[in-house]
């Protein structure tokens, strides 16, 4: 039997590959210093863990000693867990779907259900754990609202701080902390900045019911599917291994492959650790006569697949004491409280979400009703301004007609209350047709910044896009900037400008120029610019090729400075995207009528760390074509020829300049109109209304903004 070795790990961290449940090119991560500031920040924190740690030891010992026979009949647990999905409408904010296949992952490998323990050398066959956890999603949040167990939560907190403790009491949401004594509470973000794939702290480091109780994984090794992927796929069961209480195989840290090392398992033999899966032959490191268990999930090998029998009973003897309220999990008030025993109630809770929130007049959206409300419920929508204007449905498509800015509402009903949820001006419906066409420049030089509206600041307080009055591009006085390094910028705030929408109906050739001036404050400095277009109206975004990114316009402009940039001539550089690049792989502005551009800015998530950003000079160009034109309005004149009256009818929009002209062999004006009947979006005009022109051969030039069509007509 191995000696019992107290250990001081407060912290388990992972670093993967997409092979591999590490890569062992990456630095470790930094653990102890994590110990230490849990300890700088509460100076009774070691010494809590460490009183922790012996009641937990002694009670494991004896379990072993005493409860030998019963091992194979021990009781079962049920865990009721959260996720808590911290994203920025990103590829971390995954799906329901993945959420439950990673619980269906975890249930698996800790009832021993997993198929792949086939592959379990023979040595440790007779000792693959069965832990009979069972966790199960919450189906009743803190206040007593239904839930199905995963929050979202848009919130720069996705990119996570490690060293940021306060980050575990994430209040964004009134659903935003759940007591760890209750409920399992896990993370997912989209990066750390340790560079772990994920970590916890074991039983006892916080006071019991402390925020920090929780698990932190990235979104990429949730589960098997979506952005997650198989070979990741046990990073939680490794996670929640260090939840209950266990180390490494080889001990205390995160460094495998340093030193043979004990975990305080009797039935864990002594290794180092691996990083990449061996054999049973080539397994024998630290001791020669015995396989190491490299097949546990622990272990940092791509082939963990098993848990031990003595690792089930620590696992189990964490979930039976008092220790970090871990024993109240399962109790069965716990059950009901968190809505896992069947018959359980819950007050209903509507929650909503739409395909888009902007869109072109006479366009549809689908809308997808996330409500709670138990076992039975029912639903109501309501759509101000759509058709249909209300709605029973789970996912409505609502059609708008008529530009605006639109509210919805959902209300949730069950047995035991109602809930309505309001989104006051949620849908924007942009007229499909703008009075803007091609040739169009914004040189902001009447000191105005016009399409204000068109701005969007998604953090209160941060600077945002301005008039900038006093420097512009080659020579000029105006521009619009963002003013980030008057003020400590909040970390990962993102400010938005769009253009107006743009008729490109009968364009083609599309470019695009603007200039531009920005300075990082540091060389690691990792601000994010994108310009992206949206050819439905501002619906979706699609970044253009082309544009520069931040490090090449600091190495462009005006390189590396801590002070606030104010631009020099030389310093304002001109971007050109070509007609060969617009459109090359995002959507293609050509011929269409209703094109938007934005300027797209996230700061680095360091607070104070952005330098100013200058823009001036947007022009946009390219080549209008009568045939595609002609097409475009549907020109028709009928009859022709004609021995009396004919037709012209074709499409008009909105704020055009029309006028028809008839002229003769000769060059003189016959008719001359700017009066056009309309109905709705369809002009007509009658030639020769009144018989008055003689047999002969005419020309009609119809002239729309600064078009010229020109047609013959016969009169016999």
């Amino acid at each position: 039997m191995k000696k019992q070795v107290l250990f001081i790990l407060t912290v388990s961290s992972l670093t993967f590959s997409s092979k591999a449940q590490i890569n062992s090119k990456i630095s470790p991560c930094n653990t102890f210093n994590e110990m230490e500031n849990v300890f700088k920040n509460d100076p009774s924190a070691k010494k809590r863990f460490e009183d922790a740690q012996i009641i937990l030891k002694n009670n494991y010992e004896n379990k072993l000693l005493n409860n030998t026979s019963q091992k194979a009949a021990a009781i079962s647990y049920t865990i009721p867990v959260v996720f808590h999905i911290l994203h920025q409408n990103g590829s971390e904010k995954i799906s329901t779907s993945q959420v439950n296949d990673a619980i269906n992952i975890f249930n698996r490998d800790f009832n021993k259900q997993n198929a792949d323990t086939s592959a379990v050398i023979s040595s440790f066959k007779p000792i693959i754990g069965d832990v009979k956890l069972t966790f199960k999603l919450a189906a009743k949040d803190p206040n007593g609202n239904c839930t199905n167990g995963i929050i979202y939560h848009e919130t720069p907190a996705t990119n996570w701080d490690n060293s940021n403790f306060s980050l575990y009491a994430y209040t964004g949401a009134s659903t935003g902390r759940w007591n760890p004594t209750k409920y399992l509470n896990i993370y997912v973000v989209k990066t750390i900045n340790s560079g772990a794939a994920g970590y916890t702290f074991l039983p006892g480091t916080w006071p019991t019911g402390a925020q920090s109780d929780a698990i932190v994984i990235l979104s990429t090794y949730v589960g098997s599917i979506g952005t997650g992927n198989s070979f990741t796929s046990r990073a939680l069961t490794h996670e929640i291994g260090h939840w209950l209480n266990l180390k490494h195989t080889w001990g205390g840290t995160n460094n495998p492959l340093v030193a043979c090392g004990d975990d305080g398992i009797t039935d864990t033999p002594i290794t180092e650790g691996y990083t990449t899966c061996p054999t049973a032959s080539t397994s024998k490191i630290c001791n020669p006569l015995i396989s190491e268990n490299y097949q546990n999930y622990m272990d940092y090998s791509y082939c963990s697949v098993m848990f031990t029998s003595n690792q089930a009973t620590a696992m189990q003897n964490a979930l039976s004491t008092t220790i970090s309220g871990r024993n109240n999990l399962s109790s069965p008030a716990n059950l009901v409280f968190t809505g896992i025993t069947p018959g359980y109630t819950c007050t209903p809770l509507a929650d909503l979400t739409s395909s888009k929130t902007t869109i072109c007049s006479g366009s549809s959206i689908t809308y997808t009703d996330m409500s709670q409300y138990g076992g039975t419920g029912s639903i109501a929508w309501v759509f101000e301004g759509g058709s249909p204007a209300t709605s029973t449905a789970v996912s409505p498509v609502v059609t708008y007609n008529t530009p605006g800015t639109y509210s919805v509402s959902l209300t949730a009903t069950n047995a035991y209350g109602s809930n309505t949820l309001s989104k006051v001006s949620y849908i924007t419906v942009v007229n499909s047709w703008s009075s803007y066409s091609s040739p169009v420049s914004h040189d902001f030089e009447s000191g105005l910044f016009p399409w204000l509206s068109l701005v969007t600041n998604a953090n209160p307080g941060s600077g945002t896009w301005q008039i900038n009055n006093t420097n512009g591009a080659i020579g000029t006085a105006f521009s619009i900037y963002l003013n980030n390094a008057s003020q400590l910028s909040t970390p990962n705030h993102l400010d938005i400008f769009e253009t107006p929408a743009y008729d490109f109906h009968t364009t083609t050739g599309i470019s695009m120029s603007y200039y531009y001036a920005y300075a990082k404050k540091s060389a690691t400095q990792a601000d994010t610019f994108k310009l992206q277009i949206s050819t439905d109206c501002g619906g979706t975004w699609k970044n253009v090729v082309g544009y520069a990114s931040c490090t090449t316009m600091a190495l462009n402009s005006a390189g590396i400075t801590a002070t606030p940039l104010i631009p020099t001539p030389s310093q304002w550089k001109q971007q050109i995207i070509s007609s060969s690049f617009m459109g090359a792989t995002s959507p293609n502005p050509n011929l269409k009528q209703s094109v938007k551009f934005r300027f797209y800015f996230r700061s680095d998530d360091v607070v104070g760390s952005s330098n100013n950003l200058y823009i001036d000079q947007i022009n946009l160009s390219g080549v209008v074509g009568i045939n595609e034109f002609e097409n475009s309005i549907g020109l028709s004149i009928y009859p022709n020829p004609t021995n009396s009256s004919s037709t012209v009818d074709f499409n008009i929009y909105n704020k055009e300049n029309v006028k028809i002209k008839i002229i003769d062999l000769t060059g003189r004006i016959i008719e001359e109109t700017d009066k056009i009947d309309l109905n709705g979006n369809q002009a007509s005009y009658t030639i020769n209304k009144n018989g008055q022109l003689a047999k002969g051969l005419y020309f009609i030039n119809l002239e729309i903004n600064n078009n010229l069509i020109t047609k013959k007509i016969i009169i016999q």
